[in-house]
């Protein structure tokens, strides 16, 4: 059975309540209460955020109120790995102690992705992927679309050298993209000292 009459009832909400909170009508919520009716995922993760519990805690799958073990099984890290680096983080003001403890573990995770800027390697990656992307919308600005030719499954793209549109510049283009690729390639491969990887 899920849990979202105890939690309801543990915030001291009514259906009413919660429905405004969430926007949902309060017979929509007493039949997912009372499993006469089985909300999509969605929803799940909607009520799920608003209680800040995991999903499967709602769902009554796990016991696991905080979700260490659905982050560590979800991601691959260790509880003990990420509670680490939830700790590195607030240790270094990088994270607020007082937030609910989703973010934080959301948080970790991302550190140990090297998907934020919490650690070396994640500035590393982020301003590789960032110069990527500039380097993407430079070429959208400055040439032509590549032409296509046939329809449906046959369309093939005719690769040839990019056309510069006729009113931009050339040289600029040219030496645009060379300084961006080479900055790309000289901070994606500044080496980091081993103590410093997540």
């Amino acid at each position: 059975m899920n849990r979202l009459k105890e939690l309801r009832e543990k915030n001291n909400l009514t259906l009413r309540a919660l429905g405004q909170e969430v926007k949902m009508s309060s017979s929509r919520l007493s039949q997912y209460e009372t499993g006469k009716r089985e909300p999509k995922i969605e929803t799940w993760e909607k009520l799920a955020s608003f209680f800040q519990v995991p999903t499967s805690y709602l769902m009554g799958l796990s016991d696991d109120i905080e979700g260490w073990d659905e982050w560590a099984k979800n991601t691959g890290y260790s509880v003990n790995q990420i509670k680490k680096e939830v700790q590195r983080l607030i240790e270094t003001k990088r994270l607020d102690s007082s937030t609910n403890i989703q973010h934080q573990i959301d948080q970790a995770v991302k550190s140990l992705d090297s998907a934020s800027y919490s650690t070396t390697q994640g500035v590393q990656h982020e301003l590789v992927f960032q110069l990527t992307n500039l380097i993407a919308k430079v070429n959208g600005a400055f040439t032509e679309p590549l032409e296509s030719k046939g329809k449906g499954i046959e369309k093939t793209i005719h690769y040839a050298p990019p056309k510069i549109r006729e009113d931009m510049d050339p040289e600029a283009y040219k030496q645009i993209i060379d300084a961006l690729t080479e900055a790309k390639y000289k901070i994606g491969t500044i080496p980091i000292n081993i103590k410093y990887l997540p």
